[in-house]
């Protein structure tokens, strides 16, 4: 048995791309099997989702504590180290993005990483920030383990009409566009123990907290959430098309733009998510959205 961990934010598909993975490995002729994991957290948060595939009936039934295999739908996942968490030495990690150091700086050593611009193509493809597919035409390329007409079929499955013809175009493209980067690591052995053998999971004493804005009371047991980690558009104000009406902090659907000394409306970036609602309100059209990475 092999297990795959996936990363993605709230509303780019995470748990689609896990269950239409899954059904290509049935495809295959192997046993699969897949659960997501998520909070209560909206749009832009941080979700994961596990996929398991072997020759003989899954029993477990844990979270994938230790992947063979990282598919990382969103780049701006890439420098938390929380995603690399328990990933075996020597395995494989396909993710969106363009710069395998950014992987390779978080102190981990695959044998394989394979990158694609997943965001750029979705965006061209479908106007969204919708990885999903892209990304399985990514892992197809990388892994060998389904082939991609496997994945297509399930891809089919999965959607109908106009969406169906948009990705297939980004399954394609995703495949195509794929670059690999292959390292001299050799792989770590196979686990042998079952997670529950290593891991207690009984019910314990809760996790603190999480709240996700800028204003909740809070304790030292309260985490805050730094929603600007969720933008991939970032709002740039024209400072000599402004009218300094305030309308944009009027309409911030979480309250964190503010009227500044100068007498600008500027948004905070830590809690910032990029919704864009803003730009979209300005009536002097004055804030423009940029993807971040054009601003790295």
């Amino acid at each position: 048995m092999s297990e795959i961990r996936l990363h993605g934010r709230g509303g780019q598909g995470t748990v689609m791309a896990a269950e239409m993975l899954a059904n290509a490995f049935v495809l295959e002729g192997n046993y699969a099997s897949v659960f997501p994991s998520f909070g209560i957290e909206r749009r832009g948060s941080a979700v994961m989702a596990f996929v398991r595939y072997g020759d003989n009936p899954i029993r477990e039934k844990t979270r994938v504590y230790h992947p063979e295999i990282l598919l990382v739908l969103d780049p701006s996942l890439l420098e938390k180290p929380e995603i690399y968490k328990g990933f075996t030495k020597g395995g494989i990690i396909v993710s969106a993005g363009k710069h395998p150091e950014t992987i390779l700086n978080m102190g981990v050593e695959p044998s394989v990483i394979a990158m694609v611009d997943g965001m750029g193509i979705a965006l061209e493809e479908t106007g969204t920030n919708i990885t999903n597919v892209i990304m399985l035409g990514a892992f197809a390329k990388a892994t060998g383990l389904v082939s991609l007409d496997h994945v297509r079929t399930a891809v089919e499955g999965t959607f109908s009409g106009k969406l169906l013809a948009k990705n297939m175009v980004g399954l394609q493209r995703g495949f195509d566009e794929t670059v690999l980067h292959q390292y001299d690591v050799e792989r770590a052995a196979e686990k042998e123990t079952y997670a529950f053998e290593e891991k207690i999971t009984s019910c314990k004493e809760p996790e603190p907290m999480v709240f996700e804005s800028s204003w909740s009371d809070c304790t030292d047991k309260v985490k805050i959430i730094n929603t600007g980690e969720w933008r991939f558009k970032r709002p740039i104000l024209d400072k000599d098309g402004c009218k300094q009406c305030g309308i944009c902090a009027m309409y911030c659907p979480i309250g964190c733009i503010s009227e500044r000394p100068s007498g600008y409306f500027v948004p905070d970036f830590t809690y910032c998510k990029g919704c864009g609602v803003c730009a979209n309100e300005c009536p002097a059209h004055a804030i423009v959205m940029h993807f971040e990475e054009e601003l790295q």
